[in-house]
């Protein structure tokens, strides 16, 4: 038959208010301890930009009561120092001394903490000067379409540039910023979609916009062909070239099929060249083309010309 013990509920109170004191007596009690604190840079001085902080911590050696250090642990604001008051060593290279930080740190302290010491004995920071330019954006698409549709205008960016802001020294080096890359298969409708713009790594810059919304516009295309007149430069007195008209056979999208007219073209042939290559016809070049269409061939290849003095 097993036992029954019967404790007291004036036990439990006993140990309960036994541990209580020994919490009060302890707590009360006075140590040096080392605590870390969040650091938070201020007062960054006008047209000026903080390009590295190494440490965004700070170890405190301080004295205080238990109780006091308890509550410092548990609720206690970052220390924050101003980076005006950084001293210039070389170039971007700023630091703090942290002797003398002691009087700003003590004064941050609270719950009545007394600081013995900061155990870094310099803060360093990198403080460059602020510099902002517009830039544009490449995108990386692959794209493949169904049989016979194509892009019927160029990809339309929304930005097709951002406003981005840094050290003088990063901001000049950026030409441009690209793009994530994306893959399209089998396109035969316009299409929309968001690419991410890739800044460059160990580089702090701030930038207008994160991503960007790229618009395919998308047609159904088919074949064309058109009379152009045939320019010739650096052309001699008396020349007179046949044919005076070529066909240019494009193509196009079938929505912009009526927009495509001769004087979208440029076609010209530089005499000089065939002098100069001892040739006995002229080569037509294509100079301007309409964004719309896209140029598979020119017919014929070759102007003859005759001089007449």
């Amino acid at each position: 038959m097993k036992q029954k013990f019967n404790i007291p509920k004036t036990f439990f109170g006993f140990l309960i208010a036994s541990i209580f004191f020994w919490l009060l007596t302890n707590l009360s009690k006075e140590y040096n301890a080392e605590v870390e604190y969040d650091i938070e840079y201020t007062q960054l001085p006008q047209q000026k930009t903080l390009i590295d902080a190494p440490f965004n911590k700070l170890t405190l050696d301080v004295k205080s009561s238990g109780y006091n250090l308890l509550m410092s642990s548990i609720n206690h604001k970052p220390i924050t120092l101003q980076l005006d008051k950084a001293v210039k060593k070389k170039g971007n290279n700023y630091y703090f001394l942290s002797k003398n930080l002691h009087p700003e740190i003590q004064h941050q302290l609270k719950y009545n903490i007394e600081l013995n010491s900061i155990t870094q004995d310099t803060i360093p920071v990198k403080i460059g000067l602020l510099s902002s330019k517009k830039v544009p954006l490449k995108p990386n698409i692959n794209i493949s379409f169904q049989l016979g549709y194509g892009l019927s205008k160029p990809l339309s960016l929304t930005p097709d540039s951002i406003l981005i802001s840094g050290d003088e020294t990063d901001v000049n080096k950026i030409e441009f910023l690209n793009l994530d890359s994306a893959t399209l298969e089998n396109i035969s409708k316009n299409t929309n979609i968001t690419s991410s713009i890739l800044f460059p790594e160990n580089i702090q810059l701030k930038a207008s916009h994160k991503s960007v919304n790229i618009e395919l516009l998308v047609d159904k295309f088919t074949e064309g062909e058109i009379e152009v007149p045939v320019l010739v430069k650096n052309a001699p007195k008396g020349i007179n070239i046949f044919p005076k008209k070529v066909k240019v056979i494009y193509k196009v999208g079938l929505k912009n099929f009526n927009e495509i007219t001769p004087d979208l073209f440029k076609i010209e042939c530089d005499y000089l060249e065939a002098e100069s290559n001892e040739l006995n016809y002229l080569t037509p070049k294509l100079k301007s083309t309409p964004n719309l269409a896209t140029v598979l061939r020119i017919v014929p290849d070759k102007i003859d010309f005759l001089i007449y003095e």
